[in-house]
């Protein structure tokens, strides 16, 4: 698919209503630690960047509705998301086009106005069908030739920052933003 140039991408980004990702690879580097607890139950750690995060809840204050669609199913991907003001989580699920439609018909947000940001090949479904299909730099192969923006940042490193920044600047809210912080 045909990358978007830089007015395309401006124009893109502020018709965005709903920003959707996969999570590990995206939200996260894609590294996952097991430990076993006490009783012998498995728990699952990872990261996610501090800036990702502070993002995506300057997103969700715009109005812009979030969500995730995981493959993966872990309670503290779960509560972190939902600290983080997500409208939509959806773990455990591979279908990953049944989950973009349910949360279409949910949202009302067409899918023209739907972002979604995938780095693996269950991704690849979802990336066809939305308005704005991106990836983070180290994103598969595959996936890249499907995104039309390549994010400069990688998965779990400023890759979610730069997708939220982008939108929040071309929808004329980055200003608004910064007048918080003087």
């Amino acid at each position: 698919m045909p990358k978007l140039s830089r007015s395309r991408l401006r124009n893109a980004a502020k018709r965005v209503k709903l920003a959707l990702m996969d999570v590990d690879g995206v939200l996260t580097n894609g590294l996952i630690y097991h430990f076993v607890d006490s009783a012998g139950g498995l728990v699952e750690f990872k990261g996610m960047h501090s800036q990702d995060s502070i993002a995506l809840t300057w997103l969700a204050q715009a109005g812009v509705k979030t969500g995730f669609i995981s493959g993966r199913q872990s309670a503290g991907t779960q509560k972190r998301l939902e600290m983080l003001q997500a409208s939509y989580i959806y773990q455990g699920r591979l279908d990953k086009v049944a989950v973009l439609e349910e949360i279409g018909r949910k949202s009302g947000v067409p899918l023209r106005d739907t972002l979604y940001m995938g780095d693996d090949l269950p991704d690849l479904p979802v990336l066809k069908r939305v308005g704005l299909a991106a990836a983070p730099s180290n994103a598969r192969p595959e996936v890249k030739t499907a995104a039309r923006w390549i994010t400069k940042a990688r998965g779990g490193a400023g890759a979610v920052r730069e997708v939220v920044e982008t939108i929040l600047r071309a929808q004329g809210r980055w200003e608004e933003l910064l007048a918080q912080f003087h």
